[in-house]
């Protein structure tokens, strides 16, 4: 819960660092209440084909927490000892794999964080 709240409270800081155990139950949070968001969805239009359902939850939900998501995000690079820029891979198949080993890296003994 405490990773949580930090991450609401820095919702939009990019500097500094966030471990590992910040990160990861940020992503676990955002994806535990994008699937509660998806089913509210289904269930509000009564249809479980994609192409007829109305995603307004799902995208208030994204919406909400997309910034705070790309701030933990390099807050974690720079804590593994990266720039904040490789957060740009995210957009990119290859680049999306090295980012996902540097977030479960080891944290670096850094004076900067």
């Amino acid at each position: 819960m405490e990773a949580i709240k930090t991450c609401f409270k820095k919702y939009a800081t990019f500097n500094g660092c966030a471990g590992r155990p910040e990160f990861w139950y940020w992503v676990l949070f955002t994806w535990i209440l994008s699937m509660i968001a998806y089913t509210i969805d289904t269930a509000i239009s009564g249809s479980t084909d994609p192409l007829n359902r109305t995603l307004l939850i799902s995208n208030i939900i994204m919406f909400l927490t997309v910034v705070p998501t790309m701030a933990v995000s390099v807050r974690r690079l720079h804590d593994a000892g990266h720039s904040g820029w490789w957060f740009l891979l995210t957009f990119t198949v290859i680049g999306a794999l090295l980012l996902l080993y540097w977030y479960v890296c080891p944290s670096k003994k850094q004076s900067a964080c």
